[in-house]
């Protein structure tokens, strides 16, 4: 499987449901599975299978905060970029994929929109250490030209 954006998010921007420059608050959750999500799912839900179990082991259920966003132009693409890229110290469990979702406070499950389901390729273990996610740069080439390679990018014109 590949990193996937989910429909839903894309409507959601055209929607006004997103905007990663103010304190809206974006939560990348781990699981041990390839896909929790489909692109056709649309909502982050604590009940789906398979996200890493919580506890002493440095994880907490929903994951981690990705802090503000930042949103730039590289080149011919919009690009998004959190920074720094999302941690968890003292961890000790195995991590197969991540999904980034926005998190509202009191919100049903229904709007815990979710943003990117991202495949790790292969299990990540993490024994007492710091578990890092690492965002590729804003102006990572995906090899359509610099921005292309982003965590998100947008792009509409030649």
């Amino acid at each position: 499987m590949a990193n996937v954006v989910p429909y839903a998010f894309k409507e959601g921007i055209l929607k006004g449901q997103h905007n990663f420059t103010v304190d809206d608050a974006y939560y990348l959750a781990l699981y041990t599975s390839a896909a929790p999500y489909a692109v056709t799912d649309s909502a982050y839900s604590s009940a789906v299978a398979g996200q890493v179990t919580g506890g002493g082991n440095g994880y907490q259920q929903g994951g981690n905060s990705c802090n503000q966003g930042a949103v730039s132009r590289t080149g011919n693409f919009i690009t998004l970029d959190f920074s720094p890229d999302p941690q968890w110290t003292n961890a000790s469990f195995v991590a197969r994929s991540g999904v980034l979702y926005k998190y509202i406070d009191g919100g049903t499950t229904a709007n815990q929109f979710l943003v990117a389901i991202l495949d790790f390729q292969a299990n990540i273990t993490a024994t007492n250490g710091t578990f890092t996610v690492s965002f590729p740069a804003s102006n990572a080439d995906g090899g359509q030209g610099a921005g292309s390679g982003a965590l998100l990018s947008i792009t509409g014109n030649p």
